[in-house]
């Protein structure tokens, strides 16, 4: 029985060994084989190795800005077989951001070009004996704050690639479309868990949906990670039949609003929830296959290996269909921040407090409110944004929505809304009629601005800090309800 890898570049040498002549990169440039793939990542790491300080220490990371492109792929693989740290950077990213997230992380800055021009031919012994450091180091979303790094070791993505690859297993014939930035955990996770099951990996280093169908109907991939915003923009332009080619969607990133999922179903392809976050290495809970198109409220049951408590503020669990905080426990759990000692990665039971808000139903799935952070006090009561958000993402024409607080001399602070959909939204009796039916008195929002397009992340999360200045000038009462 194999002994299972130790490191993500311990898994590329298993696929190598065990499937070398199958497929692993298809796209633009035509197909490698894992054999193949694996050649290249250990010329390109050997001439990492050469980058690396001489001091005998632990390596120095590189930042790059990663496309899910060949190349790119490449080297990102040789980091994880040449023992080097990466941080990945999104190549959207404005340079002083770059620059800033480098440092922090004391990063050696590098291209793509430069690693694979400095390929060379790799020591027989040059991965023996070498330390396991931190596999990727890579910035949280912040799309409520500042990103922090978290440091994800080959030990956390590797036990939530094969936890996951349970929960969603690979039909013979299928191949997952990489699309995401490889510069967050959505996209990172789909090489991990592809190099792990030995499954190809189709790449799209731009998205736009005739790139998508190209890779559905030429390169036969059958699976999409997506956010929301992707998932309708695919769903808009109207070509049905290649999206039902596909055997799943899974969405993730932020809550699918209830009208993308029910559009989903209806035109016959099948998606799945999930709720993950960059310090869960992705997804830590997802709904099966089974489940795709039934259209079950939450984010699915948790993964194999995962333990979710929710919790009251002095840790102390809670029963079920009770929110509290959501904690998280398994061996696909981040190391820590980087830099940061005085942000303790666990409590003293072992527990990851992820700072969202959320309940278990009595079948054991995991329903998510929002963040802690954001909750708002409004004339004494605590209004959760994401409870609020939920309900106004019912309405069929409500493609996303963002819930706030203004501060208010009587009140403390207002809830406002800002929702994206059509102009003769505002004035819908059809919402109004919502918002009064499923949300009590002081969480209807007082304030309601609808826009074309809210503003988003590189990621395609919407960018929540941003939303309230954007929508302030468009901001009116809703119609009486």
């Amino acid at each position: 029985m194999t002994a299972a890898p130790a490191t993500l570049g311990d898994a590329l040498r298993d696929a190598a060994r065990e499937a070398p002549g199958r497929p692993a990169l298809v796209g633009d440039a035509g197909t490698l084989t894992w054999a193949e793939l694996a050649e290249r990542v250990a010329a390109v790491a050997a001439g990492l190795r050469a980058l690396a300080e001489p001091d005998g220490g632990p390596p120095r990371p590189n930042a790059l800005a990663l496309r899910p492109d060949r190349d790119d792929v490449v080297v990102l693989l040789a980091h994880a077989s040449a023992g080097i740290p990466l941080v990945p950077l999104h190549p959207a990213l404005p340079e002083p951001d770059a620059a800033r997230l480098a440092a922090a992380a004391d990063a050696r800055r590098l291209t793509v070009a430069a690693a694979v021009d400095g390929a060379r031919p790799p020591a027989a012994t040059a991965a023996v004996g070498m330390p396991v450091p931190d596999l990727f180091l890579v910035a949280t979303s912040g799309s409520s704050g500042t990103p922090k790094i978290a440091r994800l070791p080959h030990r956390a993505v590797l036990a939530a690639a094969a936890a996951l690859n349970r929960r969603l297993p690979f039909g013979p014939d299928d191949r997952w479309i990489l699309t995401l930035p490889l510069s967050h955990v959505g996209g990172l996770s789909v090489i991990s868990r592809c190099v792990c099951a030995r499954r190809p990996i189709v790449l799209v280093p731009r998205f736009s949906e005739a790139a998508v169908f190209t890779a559905i109907a030429r390169d036969g991939g059958t699976r999409l990670s997506a956010v929301p915003a992707i998932a309708d923009r695919l769903l808009a332009a109207g070509d049905g039949d290649q999206l039902r080619r596909l055997s799943l969607i899974m969405l993730g990133g932020q809550a699918a609003p209830a009208a993308l999922r029910r559009a989903l179903a209806e035109a016959g392809v099948p998606a799945v929830a999930s709720y993950g976050l960059t310090e869960s290495c992705a997804a830590a809970t997802c709904e099966s296959p089974a489940e795709a198109g039934q259209l079950r409220p939450g984010s699915g049951h948790p993964l194999a290996g995962v333990t979710i408590t929710i919790a009251d503020d002095a840790g102390r669990p809670l029963p079920a269909g009770t929110p509290g905080r959501i904690l998280l426990q398994s061996e696909g759990l981040f190391a820590g921040y980087l830099g940061r000692p005085d942000l303790a990665p666990r409590d003293d039971a072992g527990r990851f407090d992820t700072g969202d808000l959320g309940a278990l139903d009595d079948a054991g799935r995991l329903h998510v409110e929002g963040r802690r952070a954001e909750v708002i006090v409004t004339g004494g009561e605590k209004v959760v944004p994401g409870t609020v958000e939920a309900v106004l993402r019912e309405h069929p024409a409500v493609r996303e929505a963002v819930v706030f607080g203004l501060p208010d001399p009587r009140w403390g602070a207002i809830i406002c809304a800002a929702v994206e959909g059509p102009p003769g939204l505002h004035a819908d009796s059809a919402l109004a009629a919502l918002i009064a039916a499923r949300l009590p008195p002081w969480a209807r929002p007082r304030r309601l601005a609808t826009l074309d397009r809210l503003p988003r992340l590189a990621n395609g999360k919407v960018d929540r800090s941003a939303v309230p200045a954007l929508a302030a000038p468009a901001l009116k009462p809703p119609p009486p309800q």
